[in-house]
């Protein structure tokens, strides 16, 4: 696979925005676990109905906080909850993740939670059946609304399901440039180009 490097897309190593990176009907309070971007994250619905996307590891163990099977056992000692709220349990020492990624709780220690545990949040939302993350590798918030169609709204719309569809061993930008190239359809493919 070719590198960013190679692309001439400047310091960054993937495009911002807002990206589809699930269905709304598959995000409940079971946080589950996802790669974009080359990153690991953790995506769950919490307790007011709003997703919460965060990077996946507990800045005190490393442990992902998504990906766990044996979450309930570890955590019954606080409650027997992975989702608190808007706020996540990570499975190994219990520590408790807010939807802005800072450590609210440790369960076993009375002081203040150290600001360095925090990890990255992501605006997310719920749009039109998917949930949308804005990503930036500055971390900056979102430049524009994400796209929304109004006729999603309209009774007589037809409410789609999206294909999950195998990842292919491309960069993004490959994508793009053979969208947007459709003279290379002749040459390269055979397709006929008019």
């Amino acid at each position: 696979m070719a590198k960013a490097t190679e692309y001439g897309l400047g310091p960054n190593t993937f495009p911002r925005g807002w990206f589809v990176v699930a269905e709304s009907r598959e995000i409940d309070a079971s946080p589950i676990g996802v790669t974009f971007f080359d990153r690991d994250f953790v995506i769950y619905r919490g307790e007011s109905g709003k997703p919460v996307m965060l990077d996946a590891y507990c800045k005190h163990m490393g442990t992902h906080l998504g990906k766990n099977t044996s979450a309930m056992l570890i955590v019954a000692d606080v409650g027997g909850k992975r989702i608190e709220g808007d706020a996540i349990r990570c499975p190994y020492h219990g520590w408790r993740y807010n939807a802005a990624g800072d450590v609210d709780d440790i369960p076993y220690h009375d002081g203040p939670c150290p600001k360095s545990a925090s990890i990255r949040s992501y605006p997310v939302v719920d749009n039109m059946g998917c949930i949308m993350m804005w990503f930036d590798e500055q971390g900056n918030e979102p430049l524009y609304p994400p796209p929304y169609l109004q006729q999603w709204d309209e009774a007589g719309w037809v409410h789609w399901h999206l294909d999950h569809l195998p990842e292919l061993d491309i960069h993004p930008q490959e994508v793009l440039d053979n969208m947007a190239d459709n003279r290379h359809l002749g040459p390269t493919h055979g397709a006929p180009c008019e």
